[in-house]
């Protein structure tokens, strides 16, 4: 076998280990590719499926933040009305002519000679001739009231509320008790 002969062979022998090498090197290439890339598209669905649950609780968020304002907006809309119809009712009880007074006056001193059987009275300016009219209490001036009375015992440790704006207090809330009861 001649030196060409076997230089030819190795040189066959070289480039054929070369093409193993190189194939060898490309497989392997490939599979880091294409492990890499099912790596990205891991971690890209991975951050998709992250981002769309932030954006579902960001969403949930803002929504009960909105709700929770529209609840806060209606709950003082609906203070600021009832406050607005305690005053018009305060103001019409106010605007009474004496005569459908008198009855009132009447049945809230029935109700406080239950109570405290004689000593002074309090009412309104425009009740103060009815007051001074009566026989059972003495009448001791007005108040800055819509109407009703305030008595109080002649030892002066006894003193009764009837004034509109107290009574209207009390049935009030009974209304509101009575309009939370409703919702529960």
């Amino acid at each position: 076998m001649g030196l060409d002969q076997v230089i030819g062979e190795v040189r066959h022998d070289g480039d054929t280990r070369a093409q193993a090498v190189l194939a060898n090197a490309r497989k392997e290439a490939d599979a880091i590719l294409a492990a890499a890339k099912a790596q990205a598209h891991a971690y890209e669905t991975a951050r998709l499926s992250a981002a769309e649950r932030e954006g579902a609780a960001a969403k949930a968020q803002a929504q009960s933040r909105a709700e929770s304002e529209a609840r806060k907006a209606v709950l003082t809309a609906e203070a600021e009305l009832r406050d607005s119809l305690r005053e018009q009712v305060l103001a019409h009880f106010a605007k009474l002519d004496p005569k459908q007074r008198e009855p009132h006056l009447k049945a809230l001193l029935e109700t406080a000679k239950g109570v405290i059987p004689s000593g002074l009275v309090w009412g309104a300016s425009q009740d103060t001739a009815a007051l001074k009219a009566q026989k059972t209490y003495k009448h001791a001036g007005s108040e800055p009231i819509a109407g009703g009375i305030i008595v109080e015992s002649e030892d002066g440790k006894t003193r009764l509320d009837l004034t509109y704006e107290t009574l209207l207090d009390g049935m009030w809330r009974d209304v509101l008790k009575a309009e939370s009861a409703l919702f529960r």
